[in-house]
């Protein structure tokens, strides 16, 4: 896969608050709306992606105007496309879904225009969409999606420069510009955009230091990005509490497997590699194919 860096991964929840003239039964609809979301988010994490989306298709019909069910329903196929397969039809799926979300969110700052959770969720997506584009290699509309995305992060920092998510946005932001190819760099150059690789890491290490939903998505940015620099050590310690937290996702499992499998502690990685090839997710057969290959590997380099 051709990296060019990496943006936000998911939102962390923000609520809304209620107004005065708002009547009990409204609440009780908000506070059902939220533990709803929670749930599908729940299901989105653990990879039970058709679960995942019959909530959010139900959430998007009882509020067509929140974008946060848009954001995660739009997820689903860039997990897919970024994490398993790079299948054509899974980038086209996600643009797709994306296009509509970034409508939504729109329309929900025009109306909503302090909503630090829509301005979060369109960096997200558009940086999504750009790291679509630069794994394809197509650098231009890459460094146009990142600027676009940045000027989010940079609208959310006036207007909470404390929030934990800055740090998510500045880091992979830093990161994606300094992973851009030295033959590209006149593009950046041209936006008036630069980067570090270095410092990009290390937000997204304080990010994720906390324990909150902001600090799950910069872990799993992190394990990415590790595992691209090469620095298994540094990506194992990051993903074991993703995988005790999230037991059923094989995708933070493969990347642990990986990295176990790297740095030479194969009894380990065998059993993780095992764990992926026994589950069935419908969606991830390209993960476990990997984890096949990865325990096929091992099995080779012990043998007499």
């Amino acid at each position: 896969m051709h990296l060019a860096g990496f943006l936000l991964i998911l939102i962390i929840f923000m609520l809304k608050p209620l107004s005065v003239s708002e009547t009990e039964s409204d609440m009780e609809r908000y506070h059902n709306f939220e533990k709803k979301l929670d749930s599908g988010v729940s299901a989105f994490y653990r990879t039970d992606w058709n679960e995942a989306r019959s909530i959010f298709d139900d959430l998007q019909n009882t509020d067509d105007n929140d974008p946060r069910p848009y954001f995660f329903e739009a997820m689903i196929p860039f997990w897919k496309y970024f994490f398993a397969d790079e299948s054509p039809e899974a980038a086209h799926e996600f643009l797709e879904k994306s296009e509509k979300a970034i409508q939504v969110g729109k329309r929900r700052m025009k109306e909503a225009p302090e909503d630090t959770t829509a301005v979060l969720m369109m960096g997200g997506l558009y940086g999504y969409r750009g790291l679509v584009a630069a794994s394809e290699r197509h650098y231009r509309t890459a460094v146009q999606s990142g600027a676009s995305g940045f000027s989010y992060t940079r609208r959310l920092m006036s207007m909470n420069a404390d929030n934990p998510d800055v740090l998510i946005g500045q880091g992979v932001f830093h990161y994606m510009m300094g992973t851009i190819p030295r033959e590209a760099r006149w593009l950046t150059s041209m936006v008036g955009l630069s980067g570090s690789r270095s410092e990009g890491l290390r937000m997204l290490e304080e990010a994720a230091a906390g324990d909150t939903y902001t600090s799950t998505d910069a872990r799993m940015i992190l394990v990415y990005l590790y595992h691209e620099e090469e620095l298994y050590g540094d990506a194992i310690r990051i993903v074991e509490p993703l995988v005790q937290n999230w037991p059923d996702n094989i995708i933070f499992r493969y990347y642990y497997a990986m990295a176990l499998e790297k740095t030479e502690k194969k009894n380990q990685a065998k059993k993780q590699y095992q764990i992926i090839i026994d589950n069935k997710h419908a969606e991830l057969g390209v993960i476990r194919k990997k984890g096949e290959k990865g325990l096929q590997r091992i099995m080779a380099s012990e043998d007499p």
